[in-house]
């Protein structure tokens, strides 16, 4: 969650990954109010019919996942826009992806729907973000209440007397302030932006530094105004994807591991995930995106969330997707050993 006013039934979400997006699903129901930006074909005088972003209000009327393309689909009758082009009472599908903003409006929340956004919440990773040119650089995390400004300030410049001491200077110093800033932020990935060169230095150096991940972007300035640069372009939601098929894999591999080890403390397959699920021994649980919207799957999730299971779902392009689909798609790791068949007989 981004922010709230629950006096006025208003949620503020950006959706960090496919889990959020089922988040959503089970969250936003039909007569709620969904605001989001999006694209829409109007017509301009004089020029036809243009496809224009804007920002809509659309009360819904129903909610679904496209198949295979990461989005959730929410469709509903507009409400609120730009009065120019007379939109109000045309239907509308706002296709909700990785990386969106999205107000939702209720007249009231329920307690167990607000419970599912804050554990949605808590789980979420930060990744830091440097955006960084000649003459200044920001710092800020990004995670899942937003984003927080740690430094903004100026660096010296580029000396015309000595150009190379000036960037090394520059890279120094830098990296200085990132290593300060990880002695007390925990984070998950580190993305180096600048307009040159320059973070591919930084980069270099500061991989051997550390033990996190480290990706680099281009921009077209430094500081602040970098990082807006940054937080507006897709390589953020390559960034978020990046983050959960890390999380994604690292579940796999522990999956693998107690499959050797302790071949009752896992589960997988459609059926026997089921099973597991209904003792309420799921702990962790990955799925391919393409089980959802299957009625078995969805009470799977519910049973997993509302018993404080860990739930990630991986997307076609995630690296563990296709050996995930070897396994039938979906697998668990649970609480303790379970001998699934020997119960199934009984």
């Amino acid at each position: 969650m981004l922010r709230s006013d629950l006096r006025r039934g208003v949620i503020v979400v950006r959706v960090e990954n496919e889990d959020d997006l089922w988040v959503l699903k089970n969250v936003v129901k039909a007569g709620d109010v969904v605001v989001a930006n999006t694209l829409r074909d109007v017509k301009v005088d004089g020029e036809g019919k243009r496809r224009l972003p804007m920002k809509l209000a659309v009360k819904v009327k129903n909610i679904y996942f496209q198949p295979f393309s990461s989005r959730l689909r929410i469709h509903g009758v507009i409400i609120d826009g730009p009065e120019e082009y007379g939109l109000k009472g045309s239907h509308h599908t706002f296709n909700i992806d990785v990386g969106n903003e999205v107000e939702i409006v209720k007249e009231s929340w329920s307690t167990s729907e607000l419970k599912r956004l804050e554990r949605a919440s808590s789980r979420r990773v930060k990744a830091l973000l440097i955006a960084v040119d000649f003459d200044e650089v920001a710092i800020a995390l990004l995670y899942g209440q937003g984003v927080r400004y740690l430094i903004d300030k100026s660096l010296p410049g580029i000396s015309k007397f000595s150009k190379d001491l000036s960037v090394e200077s520059i890279v120094n110093t830098v990296i200085d302030l990132i290593l300060k800033v990880l002695e007390s932020e925990e984070v998950d990935i580190v993305v180096i932006s600048s307009p040159a060169f320059i973070k591919d230095l930084i980069a270099d150096k500061l991989s051997g530094l550390i033990n996190i991940k480290v990706l680099r972007d281009s921009i077209s300035c430094g500081g602040r105004s970098g990082i807006e640069e940054l937080l507006r372009r897709d390589s953020i939601k390559e960034l978020l994807r990046e983050i959960s098929a890390i999380e994604a894999e690292e579940i796999f591999n522990e999956f693998m591991e107690l499959l050797t080890k302790e071949p009752d403390r896992v589960a997988y397959g459609v059926k026997d995930v089921e099973f597991v699920a209904k003792a309420n021994a799921i702990s962790k649980l990955l799925l391919t995106e393409d089980l959802l919207g299957d009625e078995v799957i969805e009470e799977i999730l519910s049973i997993v969330e509302e018993r404080g299971g860990i739930v990630r779902i991986v997307g076609s392009e995630f690296p563990v997707s296709s050996r995930l689909k070897g396994l039938g798609g979906i697998i668990a790791i649970l609480r303790y050993n379970l001998n699934i068949h020997n119960l199934e007989r009984t």
